[in-house]
């Protein structure tokens, strides 16, 4: 008799488990498992549901189980490989039917989301809004509707800071871009906040660090420099404004350059101040006295220039290896080189090029090559590192392709996403071949309808592909014939092919739709979309 484990695990531990998934993630993966499970489904209350690029069987079956009340979060992402997806979302749900919904997300300028704006004042429960960038076209829409939620409002993530009176709710503050003359005033209205993540745009004239209100409730700031010159006074002025900060963040991606040019000098005349060394702020031995109080500490330079490897020298002291166990790398290949903390920066995406080395880094137990997930190849070379956590693979090239040279590649373990150039690759690979565990498929270009065919035997587990096709025979063939296809965008030169296909199109010309016309499919720009349910 099959006996299912999750059955002797406590509830509670189990409800663990949910918490770190996603409730379509957890339908598709628990239902029908067991009779015990299916009741803790039931009896689970906080559900996060993401509209966002998911598999149709997922989404359907999601929709099939989920109670509205038992849901805190909806976060809407309105992708074009999932056409009319929160359509049809909010025509099988009533916003108002989520009662005890805490949390609203979008990350999309679709008119029809915003409109739920209106309702959400009257969730008893609702207390976080995430908004993207706001037209004043959106704002005469629904502006009013975001500053009746606002006073309620615990968490707000925003590019936009709509605010005019004073927020004592707010806790959780996330503000993507503002300018240096704004923070003042921004933090005034926030006094009670316990974490502040904040792009900032500097002015070198603008005494932003002085004018910063004390924050004495603040335990966690992230904040990106996304323009302009930051010193190590101006860094050490502003966290004496928070005494109880335990967790600070620092990005200049604004790449730094340590030459002190004419113009900075008479900047600093005119400020009174003395011209600092430029290279403080990537010295290790200063930022010791600013941060030693702190449990965590990351960053990320951007630099102008290539530098010494010695500049790791300053970030080997007992305070950083020892104490603090926290570890620094230098990165010079890249076009702008950075300094970083690992493991939180540590390259996840790279391209992989005969010269190219893991960087250098304080810590030589640190296996760097496990962090990356995006392998982008230019040319074929040797694999001489173990990235094996590689998850997708973008093969750039159509040169000098050889079977035993693509093989190591498609050997690593945990590859599940290929890009392509286009289909030359496949008149390497032997139709006995097999990658079942390829489950997304991107191609530039279809170079022959026989190459459509071995796709189809080589990847037969596909889920997820794009595609630049020719004809409609083809498209007909790949929709067919891959029977797990769920997320497919076709794309053509020749956009006038478009004109006569409908939905209606795909039934009549697809075996495997007019089966199961369970899909939807949108045309846009030279793409064709489509979101199809899978047995």
């Amino acid at each position: 008799m099959f006996t299912c484990l999750f059955d002797l695990f406590p509830v509670e531990l189990v409800h663990h488990i949910f918490h770190y998934l996603w409730a379509h993630e957890i339908f598709y993966g628990f239902t029908q498992l067991s009779s015990h499970l299916d009741n803790v489904l039931v009896g689970y209350d906080r559900y996060s549901i993401s509209l966002s690029s998911m598999r149709k069987r997922e989404f359907d079956l999601m929709c099939l189980h989920i109670r509205p009340e038992q849901v805190i979060s909806i976060t809407l992402t309105e992708n074009s490989d999932t056409p009319d997806q929160s359509e049809i979302f909010f025509s099988k749900f009533d916003i108002l039917q989520f009662i005890n919904l805490r949390s609203f997300s979008i990350i999309s300028l679709n008119q029809s989301i915003f409109r739920q704006l209106n309702l959400l004042c009257q969730l008893n429960h609702f207390q976080s809004l995430t908004l993207p960038h706001i037209s004043d076209t959106y704002w005469r829409l629904f502006g009013s509707s975001v500053e009746k939620t606002l006073p309620r409002l615990k968490q707000l993530i925003t590019r936009d800071y709509p605010l005019m009176e004073p927020l004592n709710n707010m806790r959780y503050l996330t503000i993507t871009y503002s300018y240096c003359h704004n923070l003042e005033y921004l933090l005034r209205l926030m006094t009670n906040l316990y974490s502040l993540n904040i792009t900032l745009s500097l002015n070198v004239s603008s005494r932003w660090s002085q004018k910063a209100p004390i924050m004495n409730h603040l335990r966690q700031l992230t904040l990106c420099v996304e323009y302009g010159r930051l010193t190590m006074s101006k860094m050490n002025q502003f966290l004496l404004k928070m005494p109880c900060l335990r967790h600070f963040e620092l990005r200049i991606d604004d790449p730094m350059d340590f030459n002190v040019d004419d113009q900075w000098e008479v900047w600093s005349r005119n400020l009174k101040d003395d011209i600092e060394d430029t290279k403080d702020i990537i010295d290790g031995n200063q930022w010791k006295y600013l941060v030693s109080h702190l449990q965590i500490f990351d960053f990320r330079f951007c630099l102008a220039e290539r530098l010494d490897k010695q500049i790791l020298d300053s970030f080997r002291s007992s305070f950083w290896l020892e104490q603090k166990k926290w570890f620094v790398c230098y990165d010079d290949l890249e076009s702008s080189p950075s300094l970083f903390t690992v493991p939180r920066f540590a390259p996840k995406d790279i391209t992989y090029l005969l010269n190219y080395h893991t960087p250098s880094c304080t810590s030589s137990d640190l296996k760097l090559d496990q962090y990356v997930h995006i392998l982008n190849l230019p040319m074929l070379c040797p694999l001489m590192q173990d990235f094996i956590n590689v998850t997708t693979l973008r093969l750039q090239t159509d040169k000098d392709l050889s079977l035993d040279r693509i093989l190591p590649y498609l050997s690593l373990p945990q590859l599940r996403s290929l890009s392509l150039v286009s289909t030359s690759l496949l008149t390497q690979l032997s139709t006995k071949t097999k990658f079942e565990s390829i489950r997304s498929l991107t191609i530039d270009t279809l170079e022959i309808k026989s190459h459509a065919e071995q796709i189809c035997i080589v990847f037969p587990r596909i889920e997820r592909l794009q595609i630049e096709i020719n004809d409609q025979e083809t498209m007909s063939l790949l929709i067919d014939r891959l029977k797990r296809l769920s997320l497919a965008t076709f794309v053509y030169h020749h956009s006038s092919i478009l004109t006569n296909m409908t939905k209606e199109w795909f039934v009549e010309n697809s075996s495997r739709l007019k089966e199961n016309n369970n899909f939807t499919c949108r045309i846009d720009k030279g793409k064709i979309h489509l979101w199809i349910s899978v047995h």
